[in-house]
């Protein structure tokens, strides 16, 4: 696979680039993203679906700029899919064939099916949550597939989009007969995906990962809403009861309340109508938690050609933005191997005793292969700067309690334990107790990283260590113990050899 491609989707609403580099196998990063609001599709369901002039050359200019900017990076592959809109239009082929010529673009056009499969495909192996089923809502048809343990099942196209909707019921303010008729076309044609969910043993809670610009531009809202803590849009989880009546409001907003509520003057035409689609399939499917997912098509077109020889999935050891981290970042990885072995040993020996649930040794694990990211930037505040880094970039396949879990642990990986935690974030970080273990364990670890002999046991509340070196050993004693509300006190002694 080319080391740097460019993914085009072209949309109803709006045409994306997306860039991405490897570093490694299954290490990648995103390096470009570009959206052009061409709404290809605009006037097309009034005129038997055909494309008109102005969108199509609105579309043509778009590419121009994507094929120049994809050059500029020195591109070496570039892959365009176009969905709905486009493979709808009886006039396809004469806009294919003059983006060819004028942009040396070609253009596969992808069936709702393999559309579904695409963005199915991107959260399966980039969202941290690996069963679920995911709502795509595009501006001419939304598109619902089944994940079942990370593995893609039964998947569904519906003529349902928010474009579409617009056109033909919210443009003539019918929002009432625009819900009825999604309430019907839903119940019809849903039927597949209800029946699998209810035979799921995955899916007895059931997540939904929502796809999709109006998805998107709806997170943000909640997230004001709540004053979240980040702004990171990608594994970013919602109750569905709770959301239920917000969605109900939007739908029925007026273009000034939306204004006034943050949303973005291009979107407020199609968020209620997009809104609409998705309200009523959280309703059918009687779903529990809606996970925005930052992935979609164009992520899903790079791994199908990444992954190609792999049967479309990144081994379960892998995760690509770690990979990508230490690629870029680390020049060995002799540290990190020795310290994700003392925090085995640690965790073994202190997780009956502190009642560490087993997820707890993964955060520990990911944070023993991130330490030294930073070192690079400045040695001495190096733990900051990896704790920044780690907070930042760990985009696929970390929830953001996950994400922020491992900063922490970075940023207090040498003498000191976490400070008083503000309620702002108390609820994306373990217990207090618990945390205050898990930083302990991985500063001792950070500090044994040269030391592979270390002889570690635990015995009647107390830790012992025993060091082959002077200096080894009295930085171990310069380690401050952890603080402990509830469980037994931890003492530790170290001695040496």
């Amino acid at each position: 696979m080319a080391k740097i491609t460019t993914i085009i989707d072209i949309g109803s609403n709006s045409a994306r680039m997306a860039i991405f580099q490897k570093t490694s196998r299954y290490g990648f990063h995103l390096i470009h993203e570009l959206k052009s609001k061409v709404r290809i599709s605009e006037g097309s369901y009034e005129h038997d679906s055909y494309l008109q002039p102005k969108a199509m050359e609105r579309a043509l200019d778009a590419l121009k700029e994507f094929k120049k900017i994809s050059d500029s990076l020195k591109s070496k592959k570039l892959i365009c899919v176009a969905t709905s809109a486009i493979r709808d239009a009886p006039n396809k082929a004469s806009f294919i064939t003059k983006v060819k010529k004028e942009c040396g673009i070609a253009i596969k056009v992808i069936d709702g099916t393999k559309e579904a499969y695409y963005g199915a495909l991107a959260c399966a192996n980039l969202l941290h949550k690996k069963s679920g089923v995911t709502i795509d809502i595009g501006g001419g048809s939304t598109e619902l597939a089944c994940i079942e343990n990370g593995i893609i099942k039964t998947m569904v196209s519906l003529n349902l989009g928010s474009i579409r909707l617009k056109e033909l019921f919210f443009d003539y303010a019918h929002t009432e007969e625009a819900y009825q008729y999604v309430r019907a076309y839903v119940k019809e044609h849903i039927q597949e995906i209800k029946t699998f969910c209810m035979q799921s043993p995955y899916m007895c809670d059931l997540n939904v990962f929502g796809i999709g610009g109006s998805v998107r531009a709806y997170a943000k809202y909640e997230m004001d809403l709540e004053s979240y803590a980040f702004n990171f849009l990608h594994g970013y989880e919602l109750n569905v009861t709770n959301i239920l009546p917000h969605l109900q409001t939007i739908t029925h907003a007026s273009n000034i309340w939306l204004a006034d509520n943050g949303f973005e003057e291009g979107r407020i035409d199609s968020i209620r109508p997009g809104l609409l689609i998705l309200q009523v399939i959280l309703e059918e499917l009687q779903a529990k938690k809606l996970i925005i997912s930052g992935v979609g098509v164009r992520e899903g077109v790079f791994l199908n050609d990444m992954l190609r020889y792999h049967h479309g999935k990144i081994p379960n050891n892998i995760n690509p933005s770690v990979r990508s981290l230490q690629d870029i970042f680390l020049t060995s990885l002799d540290d990190s191997k020795t310290i994700s072995k003392h925090v085995r040993t640690f965790f073994s020996l202190l997780q009956k005793p502190y009642a560490l649930q087993d997820s707890c040794l993964q955060a520990l694990e990911i944070a023993s292969k991130l330490y030294n990211i930073g070192a690079n930037f400045n040695f001495y505040q190096a733990h900051k700067h990896s704790a920044y880094i780690a907070l930042h970039s760990l985009h696929y396949g970390f929830g953001h309690k996950e994400r922020y879990t491992i900063a922490t642990l970075l940023e207090y990986s040498h003498k000191k334990r976490p400070k008083l935690i503000a309620p702002l974030y108390e609820d994306l970080l373990p217990q207090h107790d618990t945390l205050q273990i898990l930083s302990f364990i991985f500063a001792l670890s950070v500090a044994l990283a040269k030391e592979k002999d270390a002889y570690i046991y635990f015995q009647h509340d107390t830790l012992y260590i025993t060091v082959h070196s002077l200096p080894l050993q009295q930085a171990l004693d310069e380690i401050m113990l952890p603080k402990l509300n509830q469980q037994t006190q931890l003492t530790f002694v170290v001695t040496r050899s």
